[in-house]
Protein backbone atom coordinates (compact mmCIF):
# COMPACT_ATOMS: atom_id res chain seq x y z
CA UNK A 1 0.00 0.00 0.00
CA UNK A 2 2.84 2.38 0.82
CA UNK A 3 4.53 1.75 -2.54
CA UNK A 4 1.21 2.17 -4.31
CA UNK A 5 0.63 5.48 -2.52
CA UNK A 6 4.11 6.73 -3.45
CA UNK A 7 3.60 5.67 -7.06
CA UNK A 8 0.19 7.37 -7.21
CA UNK A 9 1.70 10.53 -5.73
CA UNK A 10 4.47 10.56 -8.32
CA UNK A 11 1.95 10.06 -11.11
CA UNK A 12 -0.13 12.98 -9.85
CA UNK A 13 2.94 15.22 -9.60
CA UNK A 14 4.09 14.23 -13.08
CA UNK A 15 0.66 14.96 -14.51
CA UNK A 16 0.56 18.34 -12.71
CA UNK A 17 4.00 19.23 -14.08
CA UNK A 18 2.90 18.31 -17.61
CA UNK A 19 -0.47 20.05 -17.38
CA UNK A 20 1.02 23.29 -16.03
CA UNK A 21 3.78 23.35 -18.64
CA UNK A 22 6.57 23.18 -16.05
CA UNK A 23 9.60 23.12 -18.34
CA UNK A 24 13.15 23.61 -16.98
CA UNK A 25 14.34 24.43 -20.50
CA UNK A 26 11.98 27.41 -20.69
CA UNK A 27 13.26 28.58 -17.31
CA UNK A 28 16.86 28.31 -18.51
CA UNK A 29 15.98 30.36 -21.61
CA UNK A 30 14.43 33.04 -19.39
CA UNK A 31 17.49 33.45 -17.14
CA UNK A 32 19.14 36.05 -19.41
CA UNK A 33 15.96 38.15 -19.27
CA UNK A 34 15.92 37.86 -15.46
CA UNK A 35 19.55 38.95 -15.28
CA UNK A 36 18.83 41.88 -17.61
CA UNK A 37 15.90 42.91 -15.42
CA UNK A 38 18.10 42.81 -12.30
CA UNK A 39 20.76 44.84 -14.11
CA UNK A 40 18.22 47.57 -14.82
CA UNK A 41 17.23 47.82 -11.14
CA UNK A 42 20.77 48.78 -10.06
CA UNK A 43 21.47 51.22 -8.56
CA UNK A 44 18.18 52.00 -6.78
CA UNK A 45 16.72 55.45 -7.35
CA UNK A 46 16.78 57.00 -3.87
CA UNK A 47 14.84 60.05 -5.03
CA UNK A 48 11.62 58.04 -4.60
CA UNK A 49 12.55 56.93 -1.08
CA UNK A 50 10.21 59.42 0.70
CA UNK A 51 7.24 58.19 -1.35
CA UNK A 52 8.21 54.56 -0.71
CA UNK A 53 8.46 55.16 3.05
CA UNK A 54 5.06 56.89 3.04
CA UNK A 55 3.59 53.91 1.19
CA UNK A 56 5.20 51.51 3.66
CA UNK A 57 3.70 53.42 6.58
CA UNK A 58 0.28 53.29 4.91
CA UNK A 59 0.67 49.55 4.41
CA UNK A 60 1.47 49.01 8.08
CA UNK A 61 -1.54 51.12 9.05
CA UNK A 62 -3.83 49.07 6.80
CA UNK A 63 -2.58 45.78 8.24
CA UNK A 64 -2.56 46.99 11.85
CA UNK A 65 -6.06 48.48 11.82
CA UNK A 66 -7.55 45.60 9.85
CA UNK A 67 -5.96 42.96 12.09
CA UNK A 68 -7.00 44.70 15.32
CA UNK A 69 -10.65 44.97 14.26
CA UNK A 70 -10.69 41.42 12.87
CA UNK A 71 -9.24 40.02 16.11
CA UNK A 72 -12.25 41.34 18.01
CA UNK A 73 -14.82 40.30 15.41
CA UNK A 74 -13.39 36.79 15.20
CA UNK A 75 -13.72 36.14 18.95
CA UNK A 76 -17.48 35.37 19.03
CA UNK A 77 -17.19 33.53 15.71
CA UNK A 78 -14.48 31.32 17.17
CA UNK A 79 -16.77 30.22 20.00
CA UNK A 80 -19.73 29.75 17.65
CA UNK A 81 -17.70 27.44 15.39
CA UNK A 82 -16.04 25.39 18.14
CA UNK A 83 -17.55 21.92 18.33
CA UNK A 84 -17.13 21.49 22.09
CA UNK A 85 -18.77 24.75 23.22
CA UNK A 86 -21.32 25.72 20.54
CA UNK A 87 -24.73 24.03 20.34
CA UNK A 88 -25.05 21.66 17.38
CA UNK A 89 -27.79 23.71 15.64
CA UNK A 90 -25.47 26.74 15.73
CA UNK A 91 -22.14 25.03 15.07
CA UNK A 92 -22.89 23.47 11.68
CA UNK A 93 -24.38 26.55 9.92
CA UNK A 94 -21.73 28.83 11.43
CA UNK A 95 -18.90 26.54 10.26
CA UNK A 96 -20.35 26.37 6.71
CA UNK A 97 -20.67 30.16 6.47
CA UNK A 98 -17.18 30.63 7.91
CA UNK A 99 -15.60 28.21 5.42
CA UNK A 100 -17.42 29.89 2.54
CA UNK A 101 -16.11 33.38 3.28
CA UNK A 102 -12.67 32.08 4.26
CA UNK A 103 -12.23 30.59 0.80
CA UNK A 104 -12.21 34.10 -0.72
CA UNK A 105 -8.74 35.66 -0.92
CA UNK A 106 -7.84 39.10 0.42
CA UNK A 107 -7.17 40.38 -3.09
CA UNK A 108 -10.66 39.43 -4.22
CA UNK A 109 -12.14 41.23 -1.23
CA UNK A 110 -10.03 44.26 -2.14
CA UNK A 111 -11.45 44.27 -5.68
CA UNK A 112 -14.98 44.16 -4.30
CA UNK A 113 -14.43 46.95 -1.78
CA UNK A 114 -12.60 49.16 -4.29
CA UNK A 115 -15.65 48.92 -6.51
CA UNK A 116 -17.91 49.63 -3.51
CA UNK A 117 -16.14 52.53 -1.73
CA UNK A 118 -13.56 53.74 -4.23
CA UNK A 119 -9.79 53.84 -4.37
CA UNK A 120 -7.50 54.37 -1.39
CA UNK A 121 -6.43 52.60 1.79
CA UNK A 122 -9.97 52.23 3.20
CA UNK A 123 -10.96 49.33 0.90
CA UNK A 124 -7.63 47.75 1.84
CA UNK A 125 -8.58 47.91 5.51
CA UNK A 126 -11.98 46.40 4.74
CA UNK A 127 -10.38 43.59 2.71
CA UNK A 128 -7.98 42.74 5.55
CA UNK A 129 -10.86 42.75 8.05
CA UNK A 130 -13.03 40.51 5.87
CA UNK A 131 -10.42 37.82 5.32
CA UNK A 132 -8.63 38.00 8.67
CA UNK A 133 -11.88 37.72 10.64
CA UNK A 134 -12.72 34.38 9.06
CA UNK A 135 -9.12 33.15 9.22
CA UNK A 136 -8.72 34.01 12.91
CA UNK A 137 -12.14 32.55 13.74
CA UNK A 138 -10.98 29.24 12.27
CA UNK A 139 -7.77 29.30 14.35
CA UNK A 140 -9.69 30.37 17.45
CA UNK A 141 -12.17 27.49 17.09
CA UNK A 142 -9.39 24.94 16.72
CA UNK A 143 -7.69 26.27 19.85
CA UNK A 144 -10.96 26.10 21.78
CA UNK A 145 -11.57 22.52 20.65
CA UNK A 146 -8.15 21.54 22.00
CA UNK A 147 -8.63 22.81 25.58
CA UNK A 148 -8.33 20.66 28.70
CA UNK A 149 -11.79 19.73 30.05
CA UNK A 150 -10.67 19.81 33.72
CA UNK A 151 -10.91 23.58 34.32
CA UNK A 152 -14.20 23.71 32.44
CA UNK A 153 -15.69 20.95 34.59
CA UNK A 154 -14.45 22.66 37.75
CA UNK A 155 -16.09 25.97 36.83
CA UNK A 156 -19.28 24.19 35.77
CA UNK A 157 -19.43 22.37 39.12
CA UNK A 158 -19.67 25.71 40.94
CA UNK A 159 -22.99 26.40 39.21
CA UNK A 160 -21.58 28.97 36.81
CA UNK A 161 -23.58 30.06 33.78
CA UNK A 162 -22.47 29.17 30.25
CA UNK A 163 -20.98 32.65 29.77
CA UNK A 164 -19.05 32.36 33.04
CA UNK A 165 -17.76 28.92 32.01
CA UNK A 166 -16.45 30.41 28.78
CA UNK A 167 -14.96 33.38 30.62
CA UNK A 168 -13.22 31.52 33.46
CA UNK A 169 -12.85 27.97 32.15
CA UNK A 170 -12.10 28.35 28.44
CA UNK A 171 -10.70 31.82 27.76
CA UNK A 172 -7.70 31.62 30.16
CA UNK A 173 -6.55 28.44 28.42
CA UNK A 174 -6.72 29.80 24.89
CA UNK A 175 -5.82 33.47 25.35
CA UNK A 176 -2.04 33.00 24.82
CA UNK A 177 -2.75 31.08 21.62
CA UNK A 178 -5.16 33.79 20.49
CA UNK A 179 -2.48 36.45 20.94
CA UNK A 180 0.01 34.33 19.00
CA UNK A 181 -2.47 33.88 16.16
CA UNK A 182 -3.19 37.61 16.00
CA UNK A 183 0.51 38.45 15.78
CA UNK A 184 1.00 35.83 13.08
CA UNK A 185 -1.90 37.21 11.07
CA UNK A 186 -0.44 40.71 11.44
CA UNK A 187 2.76 39.47 9.82
CA UNK A 188 0.91 37.86 6.93
CA UNK A 189 -1.37 40.88 6.52
CA UNK A 190 1.67 43.13 6.14
CA UNK A 191 2.71 40.99 3.19
CA UNK A 192 -0.82 40.83 1.81
CA UNK A 193 -1.31 44.59 2.14
CA UNK A 194 1.74 45.22 -0.05
CA UNK A 195 -0.13 43.63 -2.96
CA UNK A 196 -3.46 45.38 -2.37
CA UNK A 197 -2.11 48.53 -3.98
CA UNK A 198 -2.04 46.69 -7.31
CA UNK A 199 -5.84 46.83 -7.36
CA UNK A 200 -6.12 50.38 -6.03
CA UNK A 201 -6.44 49.62 -2.32
CA UNK A 202 -3.56 51.84 -1.19
CA UNK A 203 -0.24 51.06 0.39
CA UNK A 204 3.24 50.57 -1.00
CA UNK A 205 2.00 48.23 -3.72
CA UNK A 206 0.55 51.23 -5.55
CA UNK A 207 4.02 52.73 -5.97
CA UNK A 208 5.56 49.42 -6.99
CA UNK A 209 2.91 48.88 -9.64
CA UNK A 210 3.24 52.48 -10.90
CA UNK A 211 7.01 52.32 -11.35
CA UNK A 212 6.86 48.90 -13.00
CA UNK A 213 4.29 50.16 -15.49
CA UNK A 214 6.48 53.18 -16.19
CA UNK A 215 9.42 50.77 -16.77
CA UNK A 216 11.30 52.70 -14.09
CA UNK A 217 13.03 49.66 -12.64
CA UNK A 218 15.48 51.64 -10.51
CA UNK A 219 12.60 53.34 -8.68
CA UNK A 220 10.79 50.00 -8.40
CA UNK A 221 13.86 48.43 -6.82
CA UNK A 222 13.86 51.17 -4.15
CA UNK A 223 10.23 50.41 -3.34
CA UNK A 224 10.98 46.70 -3.26
CA UNK A 225 13.90 47.18 -0.86
CA UNK A 226 11.71 49.27 1.43
CA UNK A 227 9.07 46.52 1.31
CA UNK A 228 11.62 43.87 2.26
CA UNK A 229 12.96 45.98 5.13
CA UNK A 230 9.42 46.67 6.38
CA UNK A 231 8.49 42.97 6.39
CA UNK A 232 11.73 41.98 8.13
CA UNK A 233 11.27 44.60 10.86
CA UNK A 234 7.65 43.59 11.49
CA UNK A 235 8.62 39.90 11.60
CA UNK A 236 11.38 40.59 14.14
CA UNK A 237 9.11 42.67 16.38
CA UNK A 238 6.32 40.11 16.15
CA UNK A 239 8.67 37.25 17.06
CA UNK A 240 9.85 39.11 20.15
CA UNK A 241 6.28 39.86 21.21
CA UNK A 242 5.26 36.22 20.75
CA UNK A 243 8.22 35.08 22.81
CA UNK A 244 7.11 37.36 25.66
CA UNK A 245 3.39 36.66 25.51
CA UNK A 246 3.24 32.93 24.76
Amino acid sequence: MRRAAVFAGLVVLAWAAWDTGADPVRLARGIPWILDFLRRTVPPDLSVLPAALAGALKTVEIALLGTAIAAGLALPLGFLTARNVAPAPVFQPARVVLNFFRSIDTLVYALVFVAAVGLGPFPGVLAVIAYTTTSLAKLYSEAIEGIEPGPVDAVTATGATRLQVLRYGVLPQVLPLFLSYVLYRLETNIRAATVLGFVGAGGIGFYLQTYLRMIDYRAASTVLLVTIAMVMIIDALSSKLRARLV
